[in-house]
């Protein structure tokens, strides 16, 4: 790219740096009065978690005998928050996470299969997925 097709590039940026630092502004405005407003309405557990400066949406939390919550081959969803956080935080590969779940109670040979169980009742729900993380945030390794 030739040096005069550069600096006019430049100062076309240069030139659309005030719109945009105003639409900035105004969307961080945005982000703070919704955030303010206390939530997104009904279905999102009447909460808003703050993100930096913009407002997300939680899913509310997966009431108690929820059938999603039934255990797979015996493995609750809160003990399978707490194997992925001791596999993540102590860089477990499967078959050191399933040698840590056999330390729960769960036998070696089904832990496969709640992994797979579980990962593929969370994919595509967002509230499940969100209880897991929270769960997974408050486990205790």
């Amino acid at each position: 790219m030739g040096l005069f097709k550069q600096l006019k590039d430049m100062r076309n940026v240069v030139e659309a740096a005030p719109a945009m630092i105003s639409e900035a502004r105004a969307l961080q405005q945005q982000a703070i009065q919704a955030q303010a407003a206390g939530g997104f309405g009904p279905g999102y557990g009447g909460g808003v978690a703050g993100y930096g400066n913009v407002a997300v949406p939680q899913p509310a939390d997966v009431p108690p005998g929820d059938p999603r919550l039934t255990p797979i081959e015996g493995v609750g969803l809160e003990l399978y928050a707490r194997a992925s956080k001791a596999a993540a935080t102590r860089g477990l590969d499967e078959a050191g996470m399933a040698r840590y779940a056999a330390t729960l109670g769960v036998d070696p040979a089904t832990w496969p299969a709640a992994v797979a169980g579980w990962n593929a009742r969370m994919r595509g729900d967002m509230q499940l997925a969100t209880h897991f993380g929270r769960l997974y945030q408050e486990a205790q390794v």
